[in-house]
């Protein structure tokens, strides 16, 4: 009888050491599913983009600038490759050598001839000749909301390109800043990092801008006013509008998670009785 007890016993430590080992490398799976975003995650449809914190909302003109690279800088060859029409490493719209000092972007380090180059830093854009600005219509919300308190929010944004040692494009990412107030000062954010497939870029190419921007937040300045009245003037409003419409979709993913957390522990106790 004791044999048998010292049996089951053994046996019951087993089971609990293996399951709570299986539990460790789903947590560990869960972990990283959780993450908002990663360079490893690519942005493959417009429905993709909505989900993100990119761009969205007055004054941010992230999405202005993905429309204007998609739809005017770029263009693809007959191998499906990215071509640029002038290159970056010129300096034209503000482009400059990106260093990834953060480690925002995978590593170049074993990629002799590889650069990263970014664009979008409308202090950099005033300043440079006409003819190599940004157009209007990416960086009108940027002036147009200087007198709205608007510092963490209309010059977050930035799109960073792979440049290849022959002057081509490889690989396009989009990234913004930490919100001024969140104390990172002008670090990017890795939660807001991805990776922008050519499937995507090409099917905001075959857009006209406004039907592009028609599934985001309304992107107007008095709503920016309305909704932030401490930056603007005019009585508050409470409305789904003035809510990112990205909040939603990360509350259900981390709830997901929670309720398979929830499954799991269950199927551990039960399997171990």
């Amino acid at each position: 009888m004791q044999s048998l007890v010292g049996w089951l016993l053994n046996n019951s430590d087993r089971c609990i050491m293996g399951r709570l080992t299986f539990l460790c490398g789903v947590l560990l799976a869960l972990s990283l599913v959780s993450v908002s975003g990663r360079p490893e995650d690519v942005l493959k449809k417009i429905q993709d983009l909505e989900e993100k914190d990119f761009g969205h909302n007055y004054p941010r003109h992230g999405l202005n600038l993905l429309y204007w690279f998609a739809r005017e800088y770029i263009t693809f060859d007959n191998n499906n490759n990215i071509q640029s029409k002038q290159d970056p490493k010129e300096g034209v719209f503000g482009f400059h050598y990106f260093g990834n000092k953060e480690a925002v972007l995978p590593s170049l380090r074993n990629q002799r001839g590889y650069n990263y180059y970014s664009v979008g830093n409308l202090f950099d854009s005033q300043n440079l000749p006409e003819s190599q600005r940004l157009p209007d219509y990416v960086t009108e919300e940027f002036r147009s909301s200087k007198n709205l308190d608007s510092r963490d929010q209309n010059n977050r944004d930035r799109i960073v390109v792979r440049r290849t040692p022959y002057g081509s494009i490889d690989e396009v990412y989009i990234t913004q800043h930490y919100s001024f107030n969140t104390g990172h000062g002008s670090e990017y954010d890795p939660d807001n990092t991805y990776r922008i497939s050519s499937d995507l870029l090409k099917d905001i190419r075959n857009l006209p801008r406004d039907k592009f921007l028609k599934p985001f937040p309304p992107r107007t300045r008095t709503h920016y006013a309305l909704c932030h009245p401490d930056r603007g003037s005019g009585q508050e409003v409470h409305s789904d509008e003035c809510n990112h419409k990205f909040s939603e979709a990360n509350c259900q993913s981390s709830l997901s998670s929670l309720m398979c957390l929830c499954y799991i522990v269950l199927w551990l106790l039960i399997g171990c009785l």
